[in-house]
């Protein structure tokens, strides 16, 4: 019953480890408010890693100006 309830406990542990795992963005800088892009525009900010790698960080100008977040490139 022991080996049932192990096995069990690993195929659980198992099965929510790919979202541990998934692709997280990096190097995604801080962003402040924009005044002059207009609202629904796609601003690009170019960042390094920690590792030296480039990126291209795609924003998209929200209703107050804020900086969303919408995709990540590698500029290698």
């Amino acid at each position: 019953m022991s080996k049932f309830i192990a096995s069990a406990a690993l195929v659980s542990i198992l099965a929510a480890a790919p979202a541990a795992f998934a692709l997280q963005p990096s190097a995604i800088p801080e962003t402040g408010k924009v005044t002059k892009a207009p609202v629904g525009s796609t601003v690009t900010i170019e960042s390094t890693g920690k590792f030296g790698n480039r990126y291209q960080n795609y924003f998209r100008v929200g209703e107050d100006g804020e900086l969303d977040f919408v995709f990540q490139d590698s500029a290698n």
